[in-house]
């Protein structure tokens, strides 16, 4: 290996460490008590070599936040939706209850919790194959006028909020989102 490959090598090593340890701050305290001396500290480097990497505490944040979002996988769905309506809502509802079980989804549902800090733009463009996956299913229901609402309905009631904050998504919940679902648009 080249002594310039070496070094990037260190380099990427150094600020993988760092965004550990500060997921694991921010995680534990929140971005309000979370301080860089703190996760300088978790990482074991200077807080100098902290503000080099990452600018400051807010850049710091979303950086852990891009990488666990950059971790998730793509939502495993067919496309077009195919099937009768249940076999759609019952294929979504699995796919985010396995999503909810990725360690990303684990770690950034901590960190937000922790924290009065969300990356809306991206949670949104996480759940848009979702929505355009139901939206596809509901609008061959004949008792279905707004697709596009409904299944934003369903998510929230699957996942919880889209925005911030999402609920544990369990089989439960699924279950009940789907049943309600097909009673009213099967």
């Amino acid at each position: 290996m080249s002594p310039l490959a070496q070094k990037e090598a260190r380099r990427d090593s150094r600020r993988r460490k760092m965004l550990w340890a500060a997921s694991n701050v921010f995680s534990a305290v929140g971005f309000a008590q979370a301080n860089m001396q703190a996760i300088a500290d978790a990482a074991d480097v200077t807080k100098a070599t902290l503000y080099m990497y990452f600018g400051d505490k807010e850049q710091l944040f979303r950086t852990v936040c891009e990488c666990w979002l950059d971790e998730m996988p793509e939502p495993a769905l067919p496309c077009p939706a195919q099937g009768e309506l249940r076999a759609c809502l019952g294929r979504a509802a699995a796919e985010l209850l396995r999503q909810s079980e990725h360690p990303a989804f684990v770690a950034l549902t901590y960190i937000e919790l922790r924290s009065n800090r969300t990356l809306q733009k991206r949670w949104r463009q996480r759940y848009r194959p979702y929505r355009t996956y139901l939206e596809e299913a509901l609008s061959r229901s004949v008792r279905c006028a707004d697709p596009e609402h409904a299944a934003l309905q369903f998510l929230l009631l699957v996942a919880g909020g889209l925005d911030s904050h999402p609920a544990q998504v369990t089989e439960s919940r699924i279950g009940a989102a789907v049943e309600l679902f097909v009673q009213a648009y099967g």
